[in-house]
């Protein structure tokens, strides 16, 4: 009797640990690639309301570009109190729109993948993920500078967003780094090509 008790449980624990590996290897695979490309869509949203804020509107409240005497580019300064502004409000969004798809039951991976095969991973019905956002949405921005020819100079602004999502398994927790940049400001410069960049406390800025 406790021999045969001792194997019913040893089967018990080798379906239970097979199971769980089938479904964390497709987890790993598949809802790796679901999660992002959702968090990606959110960041994309967020920062396309975020710049609908009247502060936003117009694009050279983020660069201040003046030319010298002779059409040069003399000086580029960024004003950080509209930047933070920005990276506040899109990292605000990006927060709210995240902590929704946690909440909800819209990523889900169908029970046959945890048989561990392709051919039947896509059918039956739907186990609803648990997902938890790990802290806050982290948001930086940088500059950019490209030569586009003699005396052209490209600068672009960026936005990147960062974020960390875990995925609540049986025994076993997946996380899944998410990250994307996104372009809030263009300008084709005409005039000296730049030297170098400094940033400080204030703001950066650009000396030719």
């Amino acid at each position: 009797m406790v021999f045969a008790c001792m194997v019913i449980l040893a089967m018990v624990i080798s379906a239970f640990l097979y199971v769980r590996g089938n479904l964390i290897r497709y987890v790993e695979k598949y809802s790796n690639a679901l999660i992002t490309t959702r968090v990606v869509d959110i960041f994309n949203y967020s920062t396309t309301e975020a710049l609908k804020g009247e502060m936003f509107l117009d694009k050279d409240n983020f660069y201040e570009i003046r030319y010298d005497k002779n059409g040069d580019v003399s000086l580029i300064s960024s004003d950080m109190v509209v930047i933070n502004a920005l990276m506040r409000d899109v990292a605000a969004i990006t927060q709210t729109e995240v902590n929704k798809l946690c909440e909800s039951e819209d990523v889900q991976v169908p029970y046959t993948s945890v048989f561990g095969s392709l051919l039947i991973a896509n059918y039956g019905g739907k186990y609803v993920l648990n997902l938890e956002n790990v802290g806050n949405i982290q948001c930086n921005f940088r500059t950019t500078f490209e030569s586009k020819g003699i005396n052209q100079t490209l600068l672009c602004m960026y936005i990147d967003l960062f974020a960390d999502i875990s995925v609540m398994l049986p025994l076993h927790v997946e996380n899944v780094k998410v990250q994307n940049s996104m372009v809030v400001y263009q300008n084709l410069i005409v005039g000296k090509v730049p030297q170098f960049y400094f940033e400080n406390g204030f703001g950066s800025s650009l000396i030719l």
